[in-house]
């Protein structure tokens, strides 16, 4: 599924962001404040099930904390599982094993903005206001990630509001805790009070997620796509 790339030209961005935290407090610099977007080339989609499967197939990858890794799979086989939902269940380094392998790495915080709300700023990938059927929110489970084609970036991005958490490469420390920044939201929202209620989210809006060990942070709701600084 993942085969389909595009690419982002550079350009400078004015980074502005909104946020969540988990514990503490948030020591990003939300912005406004310009940043330079190198050239790249991103998936079209998030990781799946399928293209994750894969890479098990040919490296035989197994994390050392593994009691939560592809928690939702069984026997590492996809009998249950679509294999076009975007793969769970992955902490921030198992998705960086993924991206090595595939000859990329995950984007920045910045990066994972601008491909979702592009030059113009869009509040979502689709444009200024929110529309429910252009992406999986508020529902019971993860859908194929070429679901609503409708809902897409600027760019052709797809599925970057809702469906899945995805995982960015930045790393803080505020002094206490360590925390990586997630972006994009989630198709389950919680209606009564949790560390985030999760639902679609707009392209300004990052969670960050404090730290702990790869069984701890990983997640039903929490995948990752990859971005690339050349092509082969």
């Amino acid at each position: 599924m993942n085969k389909e790339k595009i690419l982002i030209k550079p350009t400078i961005f004015i980074y502005r962001c909104e946020h969540l935290t988990m514990e503490g407090t948030c020591s990003v610099d939300h912005g406004p404040r310009e940043v330079e977007i190198k050239q790249i080339w991103v998936d079209k989609y998030p990781v799946t099930n399928n293209d994750y499967y894969h890479f098990i197939e040919k490296t035989k990858d197994k994390p050392a904390e593994n009691k939560t890794f592809l928690k939702n799979w069984r026997d590492n086989s996809l009998q249950s599982l679509p294999d076009n939902n975007p793969v769970v269940w992955v902490s921030q380094k198992d998705a960086e094993a993924y991206a090595e392998w595939v000859g990329g790495r995950l984007p920045t915080d910045e990066e994972w903005q601008y491909i979702a709300a592009g030059p113009t700023y869009k509040a979502w990938p689709w444009g200024e206001i929110f529309i429910p059927d252009l992406c999986n929110h508020d529902s019971d489970e993860l859908k194929p990630v070429n679901s609503h084609e409708n809902g897409k970036s600027w760019c052709g991005c797809e599925d970057l509001s809702g469906n899945s958490w995805e995982w960015t490469s930045d790393i803080y420390d505020d002094g206490e805790h360590k925390f990586a920044l997630l972006r994009g939201g989630s198709f389950y929202y919680a209606h009564e009070h949790w560390h985030v209620a999760g639902g679609a989210r707009k392209t300004n809006f990052h969670w960050k997620l404090q730290i702990l060990n790869d069984d701890l942070n990983r997640a039903s709701t929490l995948g990752f796509r990859c971005v690339y600084e050349n092509m082969i």
